[in-house]
């Protein structure tokens, strides 16, 4: 008897000394990536996520399976997936590819929200930069009038920066289209302005440009990179930079101006530093020259941002390189 009671107590003792299994599945653990590229300083990313980091260099991220990215401003991107191992090393070599530059047009118009015909261009213009060619080749910044009517809300936002490319124009009349700076095609026909387009878009660019923006709160941060590809014949100290934010798909309830449009892409909201821009005098040629930019958001610009940077010639107002963060 008392050994069947022992037994039993063994049993019950063993019994309540049993654990559950976890609930939850212990972290896999991590390894490393060695990134290295034939081009040092290339952004590293991990499944689309900007590390921080450039090559060459190690970065740690989970077991399993990753895609790796290496990104540089003149480079066409370069990526492939990789088995990340517990505790191990994994050596990822990548090549770039140099990008081949090509001319990327810009088209600045004066339209005002009371204009009729603005109506017109201004539909021809989003047709041909979403459409006909996209933001690779071209890009367009909308600049504001006060006539012909003078209650225009996007002019009245800002002025001064209005006023300053207005004067430097001489634009008497809305719609007004310009190309590069030079060419005047008539804004409300489709053909001329194409014809214009395609004419620059046969230049070689004598500089490359590109630029990324990022925004923290209502901080408005912008990194724009420039190199000179050919400066022959050019007088530096007559060239700039200009920067410009752009807002676009703006939508109205109802028409804010007499000529009953509601939507509207791609107006100047503000031009930085100023409306001058930056000097490139004394800058070298075949070396990176970055230029960085920040302001703040205005509570009134409700649509989507986008930066646009171009390399002007202020006496000839010929303008020889553009680009976007379309």
């Amino acid at each position: 008897m008392k050994k069947i009671i022992f037994t039993l107590f063994v049993i019950i003792l063993l019994s309540g000394c049993q654990t559950n299994p976890p609930t939850s599945t212990p972290p896999p653990g991590s390894g490393k990536i060695f990134v290295t590229a034939n081009v040092d300083g290339a952004e590293i990313f991990i499944d689309n996520a900007n590390t921080g980091k450039v090559t060459p260099d190690t970065v740690e991220t989970i077991v399993g399976t990753h895609e790796v990215r290496v990104e540089k401003d003149n480079y066409i991107p370069s990526s492939q997936t990789v088995e990340v191992i517990k505790d191990s090393v994994v050596q990822l070599s990548l090549t770039l590819v140099e990008a081949t530059l090509g001319k990327v047009v810009l088209l600045e118009d004066f339209s005002n929200t009371s204009c009729i015909p603005c109506l017109t261009s201004n539909k021809i213009i989003e047709s041909l930069v979403s459409d006909t060619y996209g933001h690779d080749k071209i890009v367009a910044i909308k600049f504001p009038t006060n006539f012909p009517g003078p209650g225009d809300p996007f002019y009245n936002a800002n002025s001064a920066d209005c006023d300053s490319r207005i004067s430097y124009y001489n634009i008497f009349s809305a719609p007004t289209t310009i190309i590069d700076g030079t060419e005047r095609p008539i804004s409300t026909d489709s053909v001329s302005i194409k014809n214009s387009i395609n004419q620059q878009l046969l230049i070689t660019p004598k500089f490359s440009v590109n630029v990324k923006d990022s925004i923290a709160g209502t901080a408005y941060f912008i990194t724009a990179t420039l190199r000179v590809i050919d400066g022959s014949g050019l007088d530096f100290s007559n060239i700039v930079l200009h920067t410009v934010i752009t807002e676009t798909d703006i939508q109205f309830s109802s028409p804010p101006g007499a000529n009953g449009e509601t939507q509207f892409f791609d107006v100047m909201r503000i031009m930085l530093p100023s409306d001058a821009g930056e000097s490139l005098d004394g800058i070298s040629a075949n070396e990176d020259v970055v230029f960085q930019r920040q302001t703040n958001i205005s509570p009134a610009w409700g649509g989507t941002l986008h930066t646009v940077v171009y390399v002007q010639n202020i006496a000839t107002k010929e303008v020889y390189q553009a680009a976007s963060t379309f």
